[in-house]
């Protein structure tokens, strides 16, 4: 298929001045340039040029977490996202990266196969698809609806406006207690809420399905309707923004352009007066920057500013926020090693703050600082921001967070 951006004339806008090597993950753990963004763009140039073959190149491109970190730090407005996956596309997917994306895609497949495996570790059956590298991935089991009370109407402003939310694959089969949070955050500032089914098309993209991405994208922006969408994942409000850019048509461009993380929302709505009156929840909390949520949507303030209107919560900063911890979409699956590396470092710090709650904004960050918090004890807490703020109107303390494994297993 062709492209809407030319892979090429985006690597020539890299000058090679080194600002990205401390903001790559890979690279701050490895010290090798191929591990970088800089040297990734150098070897994509080279097989363009074919003084490389594009099979050399593959093993530095799959090494990489795609958390676009380095974007952030780029002075030169570099799109290494898109020359990733542009890249990885040239490359084509191996087919168990292919059945791996079907399957963690498929909300009904996900939440089957969280039920069966609650408890359990995962390569009895991933160990078949990707071999003897899934051996440290486990899978959560699927959460409950939380038995919150029902809203007072007369306690929550009228409605004034209507926001379609998107329920996605992995947060509607693992986490659909964060959409129930989500959708009383929305009437607690005056929206009724229209559910948008379907998968946004952001694991196949990283993963280098291009064109499967694009057909899932195209099918989202036919279905959607002209309402402000919600987004309550990190990966995939990321995606929806740069539909535009996938498809290159005017209907894909107006849904990006409508398309909202649920903090920011929230925050431009006026939650935060909403917060400030509530009854507030006693704990000692750190704030986690999903990579998609901080370095693809560049929304770092809404998240924080809600958090500081809640009465009783003590918020913790959190040594290298916004570096990536390792789940990166299907990443900690494909590489095992790198990704364990990388949520040891981010749980030593998450120690470090002394937090009992960890918040953040994506569920593939959800999932495995929880396995963390699982293997030391399961004394910390891991929860979505739509949960803590909605609690936040409960008053009181939290609800027990652990998740549904036993803890005599090391999963290392």
């Amino acid at each position: 298929m062709e492209f809407v951006r030319d892979l090429e004339e985006l690597t020539t806008h890299c000058i090679r001045c080194g600002f990205c090597l401390e903001a790559c993950p890979t690279f701050k753990l490895t010290g090798d340039e191929t591990e970088s963004p800089r040297g990734r763009i150098y070897l994509v140039r080279s097989a363009i040029a074919d003084k490389l073959a594009w099979e050399e190149i593959r093993e530095p491109l799959d090494h990489c977490l795609g958390c676009r970190a380095c974007e952030t730090a780029c002075p030169s407005a570099v799109e290494y996202g898109a020359i990733l996956e542009m890249a990885r596309t040239r490359l084509g997917a191996p087919k168990p990266v292919k059945n791996l994306t079907k399957m963690v895609t498929s909300a009904a497949v996900m939440r089957i196969l969280s039920t069966v495996w609650a408890g359990h570790r995962a390569p009895a059956i991933l160990g078949h698809t990707l071999g003897p590298q899934a051996q440290e991935a486990t899978v959560p089991g699927r959460e409950p609806l939380a038995n919150w009370p029902a809203i007072n109407p007369f306690e929550v402003p009228k409605i004034r406006g209507e926001v379609a939310l998107l329920e996605g694959c992995v947060m509607q089969a693992l986490y659909p207690r964060v959409h129930q949070a989500t959708r009383r955050l929305l009437r607690r500032v005056g929206y009724k809420v229209r559910s948008l089914a379907g998968c946004c098309g952001a694991l196949h993209a990283h993963s280098g399905q291009t064109e499967d991405a694009h057909a899932l994208a195209e099918a989202l922006v036919n279905k959607a309707s002209g309402l402000p969408l919600i987004v309550n994942s990190a990966g995939c409000g990321s995606a929806l923004k740069e539909y535009g850019a996938w498809l290159g048509t005017r209907a894909a461009a107006a849904l990006a352009e409508r398309t909202f993380d649920l903090s920011e929302f929230l925050v431009t709505e006026g939650l935060g007066d909403e917060l400030a009156n509530a009854q507030g929840l006693g704990a000692r909390a750190t704030y986690h920057e999903a990579c998609h949520l901080a370095h693809g949507q560049r929304v770092r303030s809404a998240p924080r500013e809600l958090l500081s209107k809640v009465h009783g919560l003590e918020i913790i900063p959190l040594p290298e926020s916004d570096m990536c911890c390792g789940s990166a979409g299907i990443y900690n699956l494909l590489q095992p090693k790198m990704a364990r590396k990388l949520l040891d470092r981010k749980w030593k710090n998450i120690e470090q703050t002394g937090a009992r709650l960890v918040v953040l904004g994506n569920p593939g960050c959800q999932a495995w600082i929880a396995q963390a918090a699982l293997e030391k004890g399961g004394a910390v807490r891991v929860m979505h921001l739509a949960e803590v703020l909605e609690w936040a109107f409960m008053g009181g303390l939290l609800p027990d967070q652990r998740p549904a494994m036993p803890r005599s297993h090391d999963y290392r």
